[in-house]
């Protein structure tokens, strides 16, 4: 009897990956409200990863941060300079502004006196460590949880229960501070997390040239076995062998090799020839470079050290004095307005009246330098200037209110005049 002979061609299926959707979890059964990504609780997680992986998303990040902190917080009340000193330790302010461009949200710990009538310290806590209490019944978050490590269930064990600002008597609170974001109440989103998965990206492409590098650069390949066509649960089982072993940035340009009965048997590998994979590469490069400085509002990469085309602009110093001012006045200023006005509302509410809070902003010195020649000015009086320009509004009338619903006002939401009511 004469067997017949088939041929059966599989198309592997890639794992797919879905645009970035980030969702806060009020359904388990813990008392804190989980946010995620891929999983339950790994935003964090996912936001670090990417600023540890892509280049670009560092560079910005850390970039920013800095422009936000600038030379640090200080005092037109001069009756209250040396005491601001001692409450609010510049250090951690600075990483409060890392936190909040990183991640979108930053907290402080705050200490009060033994009679909790004055608040007498501000730390920073990490906000990756510390997770929202569902509202319940309340019209606000009471409570914040502190772990280490959310995805030890051991260390969950030893969490700590932190009542937020303005909630208790208790000598230490949580200052939380976090912007508006659509769709989320306990926490909000970074400006930049729109370009999370070409961080990822960027990423990638770093372990691919690595991994080719470490290989030898070997061409991809079509593998045919030529012992007949095996039953499905085999075939499954090889493609899932292969694609475990050969597919992915980080297996690019391993190598094969066949043990076979004979030489009729051997596998046939066929070279598939990819035109311009360089320039493929370096499109997918520059685009996603591109993206993630359009997510972080960037006007010019020069002012963190990032070298792209040309911008049409006659000089260096040009692009970098107008992408400086667009900058600060369009992202810079939000985020430092956020911190100054919740740090006004906690001094207030925490017995120190008129703080008069401003950050002293850090002005590239070539921009300054060419400022003071063009208008005749000194460095230093341009600095003054610069910063009387970026002054941040005043909040005393926010301050000023009566009631109950002031203390709404300067916990976690200094930009509304009271947080979202709940309705039966």
């Amino acid at each position: 009897m004469e067997i017949k002979k088939g041929q059966q061609f599989s198309v592997v299926k890639m794992e797919q990956q879905d645009v970035t959707a980030i969702t806060e979890d009020t359904k388990t059964r813990h008392e804190w409200v989980p946010v995620g990504v891929l999983t339950n609780d790994d935003f964090f997680e996912i936001v670090t990863t990417a600023f540890t992986t892509s280049t670009t998303t560092s560079a910005c990040v850390e970039g920013i941060a800095d422009l936000i902190f600038g030379k640090g917080i200080y005092t037109k009340n001069e009756t209250f300079t040396k005491a601001l000193s001692k409450l609010i330790p510049q250090e951690e302010t600075k990483r409060v502004s890392f936190d909040l461009k990183l991640y979108g949200n930053a907290a402080y710990q705050v200490y009060w006196n033994d009679d909790h009538t004055k608040v007498i310290k501000f730390y920073h806590v990490p906000v990756q460590n510390l997770r929202a209490e569902k509202l319940g019944s309340n019209v606000r978050i009471q409570n914040y949880f502190y772990c280490t490590d959310w995805n030890d269930q051991r260390a969950q064990k030893h969490k700590k229960k932190i009542p937020a600002f303005g909630t208790s008597n208790q000598s230490m609170e949580i200052l939380y501070i976090k912007n508006y974001s659509p769709g989320h109440y306990y926490y909000s989103l970074p400006d930049w997390v729109a370009s999370l998965q070409f961080a990822y990206s960027e990423a990638e492409l770093s372990n691919l040239h690595l991994n080719n590098i470490d290989n030898g650069f070997m061409p991809v390949v079509m593998i045919n076995f030529n012992n007949g066509v095996p039953a499905p649960e085999e075939r499954v089982t090889t493609e899932n062998m292969i694609q475990e072993k050969f597919t992915g940035s980080r297996n690019a340009g391993r190598f094969m090799l066949s043990f076979n009965d004979s030489p009729e048997l051997r596998p046939t590998l066929d070279v598939i020839q990819t035109e311009n994979l360089h320039e493929k590469y370096q499109y997918v490069a520059e685009y996603a470079q591109d993206r993630i400085l359009v997510s972080h509002r960037v006007t010019s990469p020069l002012l963190f050290g990032i070298r792209t085309a040309n911008n049409g602009f006659s000089s260096q110093s040009e692009e970098m004095k107008t992408a400086y001012s667009i900058l600060q006045t369009m992202t810079i200023n939000g985020f430092q307005n956020l911190i100054l006005q919740t740090l006004d509302a906690a001094l207030n509410e925490g017995g120190w009246e008129d703080s008069q809070l401003y950050i002293d902003q850090l002005t590239p010195l070539a921009i300054l330098a060419q400022t003071a020649e063009e208008t005749g000015q000194s460095v230093d009086e341009v600095q003054d200037d610069t910063n009387d320009a970026m002054q941040n509004p005043d909040v005393t009338d926010a301050n000023n209110a009566d009631g109950e619903e002031l203390g709404l006002v300067r916990m976690t939401q200094p930009f509304f005049e009271k947080e979202y009511e709940r309705y039966e």
